[in-house]
């Protein structure tokens, strides 16, 4: 017996992998994180100012700066395979969900897996840049279009993804003890998004987090669901 969500199913288990990978590539420390983030990753992703880049990487070069250098560029160039796994999970899960209901409604998430995916592209090259510009002697200068631009695109990506897990809440809502709490978690990637939006710090490490656990429990979910 075919489940219905076969394919997310496995793109899922794809994105379990590439995201072993990714915890094993990225640093898992740095010189100095900004003041709540414990996450070298999450910590990059939504830093806002040089200084805070300087706080992460070293004011100076040092062989510990250039290995951090090395591993973030390394992530940040496997994270564009990432992002299309997650992309293709996301909307061919939200395609299933609006053909099993009826309603058209469902495939806005797919669209939304889109834009995500697209934001996080552009996060990566603005990542990239940075770590490319640390030596510049005025680095407030050199990388302030690129910090301006990485907030917009940061924050495109994490909250459509929020908001897309949110626009599935009605699809889990009638169905089994998992399913509703599938749908009931679903809020909470949505409120810790909005909470770390106007209070930078650890909220930003759980609404990560959140949204991990809510790719896991949408996993979960696609190879326990039956026809």
């Amino acid at each position: 017996m075919r489940r219905p969500f076969w394919m997310s199913g496995l793109l899922g288990l794809a994105l379990i992998a590439m995201s072993v990978v990714l915890l094993v590539v990225n640093p898992a420390s740095a010189v100095a994180l900004p003041e709540g983030f414990f996450t070298p990753v999450v910590a990059f992703e939504f830093v806002e100012t040089a200084e805070e880049v300087r706080q992460l990487f070293g004011p100076a070069p040092t062989p510990e700066q250039a290995a951090l250098v090395r591993a973030m560029d390394l992530g940040s160039r496997i994270d564009f395979g990432y992002m299309l796994l997650y992309a293709a999970f996301l909307a061919t899960f939200c395609h299933t969900a609006a053909r099993r209901s009826g309603r058209r409604w469902f495939y806005v998430g797919a669209a939304l897996a889109l834009l995500a995916a697209a934001a996080d592209a552009v996060e990566n090259v603005q990542l990239l840049a940075i770590t490319a510009r640390l030596d510049a002697p005025d680095l407030a200068e050199a990388i302030g279009r690129e910090l301006l631009v990485l907030r917009w695109a940061t924050w495109l990506k994490w909250g459509g993804l929020a908001v897309l897990f949110l626009n599935l809440a009605p699809y889990f809502a009638r169905g089994n003890p998992y399913a509703r709490f599938v749908g009931t978690f679903t809020a909470v990637p949505f409120v810790l998004g909005a909470l770390a939006f106007f209070n930078r710090g650890l909220l930003n490490e759980l609404f990560a987090l959140s949204v991990a656990l809510m790719f896991l429990l949408l996993i979960i979910y696609a190879w326990t669901t039956p026809k």
